[in-house]
């Protein structure tokens, strides 16, 4: 038995050359750079990388020597958090219409932050698998609105070039994370640690009152399509010649 399949693609080929990688990589900075919108997302984010790297960075101490437990206890601890953050992922539809995108930031902060303050003060496994389960609906709920609200400020010719670097600065947050959290559990103590970065979850929090994000729900710099030409009454051939057009916003 054969079988066959037809797929119709719909490709659109551009009249345009195509652009040097270093061009394409200063155009995308560039415009990152003169958008506001943008930029207040992107140092929020990696603000929030940086604070929220914590628990995730001292999970395996938290599991070894807070809890006592064993690889069974860390492996429910990620659990935890992995099922945490799969709730977040299919509520966040839900989330967006009942709240405004910058509260729900504000709850995914405070959500991370209650989370290694319950580890420390806690040595039951189970409450720390529940506490991590909240961490990690904080988690892809505050990620998935940062990268949201980047894309919905960004046009579609540069749209790639914006999210990449909303990713390069927010993972760059978690990796000097990372490290500081390790630093200070070596040199001082795993609590410490755990509570260091997360202060910054206020912080993050609190930058909403002077950097608030917008609630966007659709983009708004696509061109539109019901766009009609002026009519013109001159009659103008291809070579009459040099014209100077002018536009005036009223």
């Amino acid at each position: 038995m054969k079988f066959v399949f037809h797929a119709n693609w719909n490709s659109h080929r551009s009249s345009l050359p195509r652009e040097r990688m270093l061009t394409v990589i200063y155009d995308g900075l560039r415009f990152t750079a003169m958008s506001s919108e943008i930029k207040t997302t992107i140092a929020r984010g990696a603000l929030f990388g940086l604070a929220s790297t914590s628990v995730l960075a001292l999970l395996s101490l938290i599991a070894r020597d807070h809890l006592d437990t064993n690889a069974l206890g860390f492996g429910i601890l990620m659990g935890g958090f992995g099922a945490g953050a799969f709730i977040g992922g299919l509520s966040n539809p839900w989330f967006r219409r009942m709240i405004t995108q910058e509260r729900l930031i504000v709850l995914a902060c405070f959500g991370l932050a209650a989370c290694p303050f319950v580890l420390a003060s806690s040595s039951s496994l189970a409450i720390a698998a529940v506490s991590l389960a909240v961490g990690g609906v904080g988690w892809v709920t505050a990620w998935s609105g940062f990268d949201v609200y980047v894309q919905f400020a960004s046009p579609r010719w540069i749209m790639g070039r914006t999210i990449s670097i909303d990713n390069e600065l927010t993972n760059g947050g978690i990796a000097a994370g990372s490290w500081i959290c390790g630093t200070v559990a070596q040199d001082h103590s795993l609590m410490l640690a755990l509570t260091l970065l997360d202060r910054r979850h206020p912080d993050c929090s609190s930058t909403g009152f002077k950097l608030p994000t917008s609630n966007r729900s659709v983009s708004e710099l696509e061109p539109s399509g019901n766009y009609c030409a002026p009519a013109i009454a001159l009659d103008l051939k291809p070579r009459s010649g040099p014209i100077l057009v002018t536009t005036a916003s009223l």
